[in-house]
């Protein structure tokens, strides 16, 4: 645990050492007399001292106090719009949330949102809908092409567009979101952008892999669509490696971006799964999810534990299934699909038999499927968390069915590689190419990738990250530029006083469609938050760019922030009780400079006599203001801290 340490003025020494006492009177509670105490608290002092690391707080750190917006991967500010939501400013809200995402729209629909699992409310009581919250704005603003095309001049990315050609050419291959990404960055600097897809619309697994009982296709391909109006030339109907090889397009472009995914499903090692009316689950959603056929038996049982296996399973349950079984190797509490996937499809009846492995198929006398051959699992990692799955012996026994799907993992088309002069120098690790993270650089001068075939199964928001860092680079290695994000930050105070309606408003998903109905419907069955639910979820922000300020100056050490705190997260230490060698030094630096010593010249003792730091613990913090209330000389306020980026060269 890292804190943030404020410097105080002369500390007495004895009310440092009966703080340490009662940190330590726990082992002390089998001595009879307070003599005995006092001489145990002494030698203890001497062998065991407390020691806190810490950071001193600057820009950046407050920047990172933001949870939300440090845990989105293109640093989406979903405290900025949820407060612009709350304060009915609901086309600035949006402007935020697009700002550094071309793809607003979808995230809004289908995000993983790793916001809401960085969010500090996640650790008070339930996280907020940060995601719904984004959605709410998409709607509002607009979901057709005519709106996405409005929201271009809203992006964050350098450059505009309408920018003067400069002359350089990129090919991306896969019109996914990285592609798309890469060209929607580098587009607005001027180069010239064609995309090969080997589909005939948009989008990649957002129209391909994506059911649309989640994600309406419509509001993917009209937010691709913005795009190529932007100046992508997407040619579809075109797969490298069989109608052009990537010796062609490197002859033809500057630079070449892999952006292909894992449209491959992975197969299990058993021959009986090989067979070809074996169901791949990637291969089924790419034709179910483009709303076209693929007849399946009645009864079906999906194997894997996942998110795609579940989106296999439930779009067959809107596919003519009587029944639809899952089995995995997982137990419940181990299985890696999103909770509310697992909810959602018991909900609809979908039966999932947990810790079983598959054996075999079984077959009638006529070949067809009528079993799955599945063994109890005793246990699935070695000690040390290696995979390694043990089965009970004589546990076998068999499932009816009369198909079967297997969604056990994605794998790469490696017919991408056909034809390639170079194919031997790209590194290939475990099935995904080899990429440089943070650059989208590979192996091959002028090769690059990103999504999925570059970093493994991964969620959109993260691709579209991919394809942000590949474009800058892309663009520093042919023009030779070095651009970087300037950040400028102002505090202001506000009063310490704030309505505390924000902590009692409880957690509110928005509701979906009862699961009678939403069986039958192959639309969206999420339905988006009303004006006054979206409003309250926005107040449940703890708004995190508020921050208690301490002014050492002014504090009488009378600890009365300390004991008002509701969450505990404010101490106080004894100078002697700061590591003085983290953040590089500079914590020791600090030190000396605020009290005008070198701390290393001076005992414990001496330390403890010269000041005191106050601790805050960022983690728990809600912001309510009441130390700020509690304070008699008002050396605690409560500051906001704005910011505004421009990005330099």
């Amino acid at each position: 645990m890292i804190f943030a340490p404020i410097f105080f003025a002369a500390a007495s020494i004895a009310s440092l050492k009966n703080l340490f006492i009662l940190l330590t009177s726990y082992d002390m509670e089998s001595r009879d007399r307070m003599g005995e105490q006092e001489d145990s608290a002494d030698k203890l002092e001497k062998i065991y001292r407390s020691l806190f690391d810490m950071v001193i707080p600057d820009l950046d750190y407050y920047l990172r106090q933001i949870d939300c917006r440090d845990g989105c991967p293109v640093k989406t500010d979903g405290r900025g719009y949820m407060l612009a939501i709350h304060s009915g400013n609901l086309l600035e809200g949006y402007r935020i949330a697009r700002g550094p995402n071309p793809f607003a729209s979808i995230c809004g629909m289908i995000c993983g949102a790793p916001c809401e699992i960085s969010c500090r409310r996640d650790r008070i009581d339930k996280t907020l809908t940060i995601r719904a919250q984004k959605r709410y704005l998409d709607e509002w603003f607009g979901l057709d092409k005519k709106a996405h095309v409005q929201s271009l001049e809203m992006s964050y990315a350098r450059g505009s567009t309408n920018p003067k050609p400069n002359g350089l050419k990129i090919a991306c291959v896969g019109a996914g979101v990285a592609s798309l990404t890469v060209a929607h960055d580098l587009l607005r600097l001027g180069y010239a952008v064609d995309v090969y897809e080997m589909m005939r619309m948009p989008g990649g697994m957002l129209t391909y892999g994506v059911p649309t009982y989640r994600l309406k296709n419509e509001i993917a391909i009209n937010e691709c669509y913005a795009i190529e109006h932007l100046g992508a030339n997407i040619i579809y109907n075109t797969k490298v490696g069989r109608d052009i090889t990537l010796t062609e397009l490197q002859q033809k472009y500057d630079a070449v971006f892999l952006g292909i995914g894992l449209w491959k499903s992975r197969d299990l090692p058993m021959e009986d799964f090989k067979a070809p009316d074996i169901i791949r689950g990637v291969e089924y959603l790419r034709v179910r999810c483009a709303e076209e056929q693929w007849k399946i038996g009645k009864h079906l049982i999906v194997v894997g534990g996942g998110n795609v296996a579940f989106d296999v399973a439930r779009t067959s349950v809107r596919n003519d299934t009587e029944s639809v079984t899952m089995v995995c190797l997982e137990s419940r509490d181990e299985q890696t699909a999103d909770e509310f996937e697992i909810e959602d499809g018991m909900e609809e009846g979908i039966k999932i038999i947990t810790r079983v492995g598959p054996v075999s198929v079984e077959r009638d006398s006529q070949g067809n499927i009528c079993g799955l051959r599945v063994q109890k699992v005793a246990r699935l990692f070695e000690h040390d968390g290696r995979f390694n799955p043990q089965f009970i012996p004589d546990s076998q026994f068999v499932i009816p069915c009369d198909s079967i799907a297997l969604a056990v993992g994605q794998a790469m088309d490696m017919g991408l590689f056909d034809g390639w002069d170079k194919k031997g120098e790209l590194k290939i690790d475990r099935g995904i190419i080899q990429t440089e993270r943070g650059t989208g650089r590979t192996s091959v001068p002028g090769i690059y990738a990103g999504g999925d075939a570059a970093f493994g199964p991964a969620l959109f928001i993260t691709a579209i990250r991919h394809g942000q860092d590949t474009a800058r680079t892309i663009d520093e290695d042919l023009r030779g530029t070095k651009p970087y994000m300037e950040f400028v930050g102002e505090f202001t105070e506000l009063s310490p006083i704030r309505d505390k309606e924000y902590l009692r408003t409880s957690y509110s998903l928005p509701t979906n469609q009862p699961s009678d109905v939403r069986v039958n419907n192959q639309n969206m069955v999420e339905n988006n938050y009303t004006d006054e639910e979206v409003h309250q979820q926005a107040n449940r922000c703890l708004q995190c760019h508020v921050n208690p300020v301490f002014d050492g100056s002014l504090c009488i050490k009378c600890n009365g922030c300390v004991d008002v705190c509701p969450c505990n997260c404010l101490k106080q230490i004894p100078l002697s009780q700061a590591n003085m060698d983290m953040d590089e030094g500079n914590i020791r630096a600090a030190v000396d400079h605020f009290y005008g010593i070198d701390s290393i010249e001076h005992t414990d003792d001496e330390l403890d006599l010269i000041g005191t730091i106050m601790l805050k613990d960022e983690d728990v913090c809600i912001r309510c203001g009441l130390c700020a209330e509690k304070c008699p000389t008002q050396a605690v306020t409560m500051d906001a801290m704005n910011y505004s980026f421009r990005w330099i060269g």
